[in-house]
């Protein structure tokens, strides 16, 4: 009997996790195992958005997965904002501050979720046995048996190195490891890509922090309750419930930079810096950024197009393929999309001769999506900074312009993005005579 093919996992957040209970379905023909780098899934951040597309594809992926996000869901608390993506206000003082631009709204409505909750909502959907903790990737190589190192047998295999010493070998490898993948690296290795193998800086550096409610009602009052944008010359700043309602996000972008000043991607701040920076903004904007006691700057980083996600039997998924700004709220959403296409071609392998036309399916289904997603978020951004040069915050084009404009993310038909897959499946494997 000729044994399962067997799918590595590197990486156990939103992406891989959700990946990982999908292929759960399909254990009497693929073994699977996940491939954590930390002692436990874990994931950093505070609050993580669920619009409608993300809310979907995690009930087709697994009505579980949808129920593990409604344990954890917080919406907008106030009547009458059930359904408010974003309720836009101009931010910048001036004769305009306050003017509301108009709310944003969806089926959902602005739907947050702990993002370390909601992980291990997850966790415990994923059979323990094929969890393997404290497994940092540092090599991929490809065609080896990964025993003696000298490169021979058991061709088409992926042996995976890891920084503890130890080996993993599997039929195919999909890297859900992150804006900092070691897979990305791996698969843009050539010197022609190899500039696209690292994320870039997007222009935009934001101040976060997490307040407590009842602080931040003291400071705002209903403003609290609900996800709130203040936009305008050169920044955004937002904030919206999580943990049930229990603490209050908080987050203020600068847009436009020119580069990032540090090391490293995220570093302490201090209030009186975030201050400086959102000194020409209006009262309401002020009062959130002053609830920043100890804010952390973080680096708002994005991938520029690779132009594949796989190549033999070697992919990236999720931030490891298309890590984008969060203007749209929609990082996790592509992860877990990425997840279902995933699932639903994996699903149609019976043997490892199988995989790289699935591969190949899911990167021309996948990629051109979520990197439209990619160019629209970097595109958010400037519209919220009013220096996109057609709206500039312009107060009518503004609302024609968002009325429309996340349609196309938000009402994605995903079972007809399933089947497209399958259909170049189907195709690829005509051309292949299987």
């Amino acid at each position: 009997m000729t044994s399962r093919p067997t799918i590595a996992i590197v990486g156990g957040g939103i992406g891989g996790l959700c990946l990982a209970i999908g292929l759960s379905k399909h254990s009497h023909l693929l073994h699977v195992a996940v491939y954590e780098a930390a002692p436990a899934f874990t994931e950093i951040g505070a609050g993580v958005a669920f619009g409608p597309n993300a809310q979907r594809a995690l009930r087709l992926i697994s009505p579980a997965a949808e129920q593990a996000f409604h344990a954890q869901r917080t919406p907008n608390l106030t009547p009458g904002f059930e359904r408010t993506w974003f309720d836009f206000h101009c931010g910048v003082q001036g004769p305009r501050y306050g003017e509301q631009l108009g709310k944003v709204e969806n089926q959902t409505g602005q739907q947050t979720a702990h993002r370390a909750r909601f992980l291990d909502e997850l966790a415990r959907l994923v059979p323990p046995e094929i969890a393997h903790y404290g497994k940092r990737l540092v090599e991929i190589v490809e065609g080896s048996n990964g025993g003696d190192g000298d490169g021979t047998g058991d061709e088409g295999r992926v042996v995976l190195r890891f920084a503890d010493g130890t080996t993993a070998m599997a039929d195919c490898v999909i890297g859900a490891d992150g804006v900092h993948s070691i897979v990305r690296k791996y698969l843009l290795r050539s010197p022609e890509h190899q500039h696209l193998a690292k994320p870039a800086f997007s222009g935009s550096q934001a101040y976060r922090g997490i307040v407590p409610m009842d602080v931040a009602r003291e400071k705002l009052g209903l403003v609290a309750n609900d996800s709130h944008s203040w936009v305008g010359d050169g920044g955004v700043v937002i904030n919206y419930p999580i943990d049930f309602g229990r603490l209050l996000n908080v987050v203020a972008v600068r847009i436009g930079k020119e580069r990032w000043e540090y090391d490293t991607s995220v570093v302490k701040a201090s209030r009186e810096e975030a201050r400086r920076e959102f000194a020409h903004w209006g009262e309401v904007p002020q009062k959130m950024i002053d609830l920043l006691t100890e804010p952390w700057l973080y680096a708002v980083l994005h991938h520029h197009p690779a132009p594949f996600y796989y190549t033999g039997r070697v992919a990236m998924m999720g931030d490891s393929a298309h890590a984008m700004t969060p203007s749209e709220g929609q990082g996790a959403a592509q992860a877990i999309e990425d997840a279902l296409v995933l699932t639903t071609l994996l699903g149609r392998v019976k043997t490892a001769a199988d995989i790289e036309p699935v591969l190949a399916a899911y990167d021309a289904v996948r990629r051109p999506r979520s990197q439209r997603v990619v160019e629209t978020s970097q595109e958010c951004m400037v519209v919220f900074s009013f220096r996109d040069g057609v709206v500039n915050g312009d107060r009518d084009k503004w609302r024609e312009l968002w009325r429309e404009r996340m349609n196309w993310i938000w009402d994605v038909d995903l079972e007809a993005q399933n089947r497209e897959a399958l259909m170049v499946l189907d195709k690829l494997r005509a051309v292949n005579g299987r």
